[in-house]
């Protein structure tokens, strides 16, 4: 069996267990190694982030299925767990969506999440999001089935139905989709804890939650949200505003003159030298006796 599809399986038997799939947001690979050293046993590569660190563009569907394969493709090959990867409401039709299936499982990512918005997309969180036609959704998640076939990745169905159609409508939505093969049901943007614990005992597969720092869903840890009923959680954009938020206080101190601005609370280099190998490829440049 091979590595990634090894990662795949360890993703399934998490979600088979009794405890929470918990998967913080990577955006690059530092972020990853950092997650991973945590412990975590899976990551989440968002689309937000990833369009963000890898484009410098906001997530209104500017990425290609091509830029999230190749971003997304390195971060397995990096991860030593099961990568989750978000892809968007498909890319385009439904014929773009079926080769993005088919790349993201080449590509070894262990789940797909695949959104009910129209196009272009945008973050969940930001309060315009619409929802297509549920027969639209139903449409891509069983093209999405059939284009993953005899693979094991999961397909991850997700709703933003929530904020326009209540949800009753979203829950609604979640159970067709499950019809139509999902693995994962993915609520986006319940608004208490009540919302959840409702979704979660009203759907027949495992609920996947965004714990998104500066969205409309309460931020809970891992454990109060698997006492709602919640079998998976993302963290996305807790580790990226952190760093955002670090590297600007240093740039601006910096043009103010200060190069030392938050000096007390930065990284060890070494550690960060550490971290990437680079301990490794010093020892194996002296064992082979190079220069």
């Amino acid at each position: 069996m091979s590595s990634n599809s090894t990662k795949t399986k360890s993703l399934r038997s998490q979600l088979e267990s009794n405890a929470i799939v918990t998967a913080p947001g990577v955006y690059d690979h530092m972020s990853l190694l950092l997650a991973q050293r945590a412990g975590f046993s899976a990551l989440y590569a968002s689309g937000y982030w990833n369009a963000a660190s890898a484009l410098g563009e906001p997530d209104v569907g500017i990425a290609s299925a091509s830029d999230f394969v190749s971003i997304f493709g390195r971060f397995v090959e990096k991860a030593n767990v099961p990568v989750i990867a978000d892809g968007d409401t498909g890319f385009g039709s439904l014929t773009n969506l079926d080769r993005a299936v088919r790349a993201y499982q080449r590509a070894g990512i262990a789940a797909m999440q695949i959104e009910d918005q129209g196009f272009p997309k945008i973050c969940g969180h930001v309060g315009r999001a619409q929802s297509v036609a549920i027969e639209e959704m139903q449409r891509r998640v069983r093209v999405a089935v059939e284009a993953r076939g005899d693979g094991k990745m999961l397909i991850i169905a997700r709703t933003d139905a929530r904020r326009t159609e209540g949800l009753d409508a979203a829950i609604d939505r979640l159970h067709t989709y499950s019809e139509m093969g999902a693995d994962v049901l993915f609520l986006e943007g319940p608004q208490s804890e009540a919302e959840i614990s409702a979704a979660a005992a009203a759907v027949d597969k495992p609920l996947l939650l965004n714990a998104a720092h500066g969205g409309v869903t309460p931020i809970l840890s891992p454990t109060h949200y698997q006492d709602l009923g919640v079998a998976m959680v993302i963290y996305p954009a807790g580790a990226p505003l952190s760093a955002a938020h670090a590297a600007c206080k240093f740039y601006e101190g910096l043009a103010a003159g200060d190069p030392n601005t938050g000096h007390d609370t930065m990284f060890d280099f070494s550690e960060m030298s550490n971290l990437l190998g680079m301990d490794d490829v010093v020892e194996f440049q002296e064992r082979h006796g190079a220069p």
